[in-house]
């Protein structure tokens, strides 16, 4: 309709135009005929040659009206029609005559559409931004309307919640999403008292096929200066890792606190009953108490040392890196476990050759006794123990501590680096073990930007492998 020309309108002033020309002609050719004599040939032909000239000025005056009109009717048009709009784009101005009526409203309809047409430009550079913005961030962003039809969601929300199916669907409501009732009334109070709601609750998601926890904020979208609302807004916030994080903060302070306390509350028994063994002078025991004493107070500070090494690790400490010789890092290791290895009957081996490696010595040396000493606290006397270094395929340097002692059940691999993580309890502290030696592990072999494993199994001993990777160094020779 807005291509064509206005034809009707044309018509429609030139046929008034026409009848009222040829009507005026009509009546001066009577009054001419009743006052003067005139041939009927004669009256005929002016009465032709006036038809004709009328329905020229008539043509050419219709189009002269409604050729701005139509002109200016193109232009309105082009402000709400995208079409339109590319089309006087490519046309030169659509309106040359500036000395019409007409020039005041085109003036003016030009200068909208310019400004139209920025504010366009500016809300298309702005919408694109906001998109990409909304992509990047890491929370699920939705958007619904008053009747639940979710008008707008980013990547993450897609992923996190929707089908594949609801991604392709314009009619997607909050109930298809989610079956939870909390969010349900959350987004009712929004809704009905425009109040913003946070809640905190476990829902499935598409990511790892489990249920999550998720901080949910809910948000009025208000418009209007009587700041109605019309739709609500969600940001869905994954808490799962902080979640987790919490929980591991719990148990490492509940199983320091027992750590601690059970070696104290042991000094603080006996030192009770050697007291009432001095008052009544009975000292047949006192050596064996203070032994016990001693004992718990050395099992105190090993685990205080092992808490304060550990804190250092998670605290990012500097490596202090330098040439390590790997077999002399392991006679050293050897030589200071000897005496606990003799006692329990069992053998140390120190196998393979490599050359000089970059890395920390004391968090290396801290590393093989830690694992060596595990060994020996808890296979079965006359085992043996291997420590084997060799090269990668990387070139990077690979430890390798094995045993033949029971083995490990494969449900405790996950765990086994954890802190104070045990998997016979009252056995690891009759071996006198405080928890936390592996754990100390897994951050010395993560700081050195390496990685620490296992391989076990039950009755087929165990084996755990320490990779150093390779650093380029032109001081160390490799």
């Amino acid at each position: 309709m807005t291509k064509r020309y206005p034809w009707r309108l044309f018509f429609r002033y030139f046929f008034v135009q026409v009848i009222l020309f040829n009507f005026l002609t009509l009546s001066i050719l009577f009054n001419i005929s009743n006052t003067t004599e005139m041939s009927r040939a004669t009256a005929t032909y002016l009465l032709f040659q006036f038809f004709v000239g009328s329905i020229l000025i008539s043509a050419i005056s219709a189009w002269r009206f409604t050729i701005p009109i139509w002109r200016i009717s193109r232009k309105v048009m082009s402000l709400a029609s995208k079409k339109m709009a590319k089309i006087l784009t490519d046309e030169e101005d659509v309106y040359d005559d500036g000395d019409s009526e007409y020039s005041e409203l085109d003036y003016a309809l030009e200068r909208l559409r310019r400004k139209l047409k920025k504010r366009k430009e500016q809300i298309e550079r702005e919408r694109e931004e906001t998109q990409a913005f909304m992509s990047s961030v890491q929370e699920g962003l939705v958007s619904f309307s008053l009747e639940e039809r979710l008008l707008y969601f980013n990547s993450q929300f897609a992923a996190t919640f929707l089908e594949p199916a609801q991604l392709q669907n314009e009619n997607v409501f909050l109930t298809n999403v989610f079956r939870s009732p909390e969010i349900y009334e959350a987004f009712q109070n929004v809704k009905d008292k425009g109040l913003v709601q946070k809640v905190t609750l476990r829902m499935n998601s598409r990511l790892d096929g489990g249920g999550r926890f998720f901080s949910v904020s809910l948000y009025p979208l208000r418009k209007g200066r009587l700041r109605e609302v019309y739709g609500v807004i969600g940001v869905f916030y994954d808490i799962t890792d902080i979640k987790k994080a919490e929980q591991i903060r719990i148990e490492f302070v509940g199983n320091a606190s027992h750590e601690l306390r059970t070696p104290l509350t042991t000094v603080k028994g006996y030192l009770e009953t050697l007291r009432e063994d001095f008052t009544a002078g009975q000292m047949e025991q006192v050596p064996s108490f203070l032994e016990i004493i001693s004992r718990n107070v050395d099992r105190l500070i090993e685990l205080v040392n092992d808490l304060l090494s550990l804190s250092s690790l998670e605290h990012g400490s500097q490596l202090k890196l330098e040439s390590v010789n790997a077999l002399g890092i392991s006679e050293l290791v050897v030589k200071e476990l000897a005496l606990a290895a003799s006692e329990k009957n069992q053998v140390i081996r120190v196998t393979g050759e490599v050359s000089k490696f970059e890395a920390d010595f004391r968090k290396v040396e801290q590393v093989l006794m830690n694992l060596v000493s595990n060994s020996i606290k808890y296979i079965p006397n006359g085992k043996t123990i291997q420590i084997r270094w060799e090269r990668g395929q990387k070139n990077d340097v690979i430890l390798r501590v094995i045993d033949d002692g029971p083995g490990i059940l494969e449900e405790h691999h996950a765990r086994l680096f954890e802190r104070f993580y045990r998997i016979d309890k009252g056995r690891s502290r009759d071996a006198g073990g405080t928890g936390l030696g592996l754990a100390i592990v897994k951050h010395i072999m993560t700081s050195h930007g390496g990685s620490v494993s296992v391989k076990s199994s039950p009755g087929n001993g165990a084996e755990f492998i320490c990779v150093f990777p390779q650093r380029n160094n032109p001081d160390v020779s490799v």
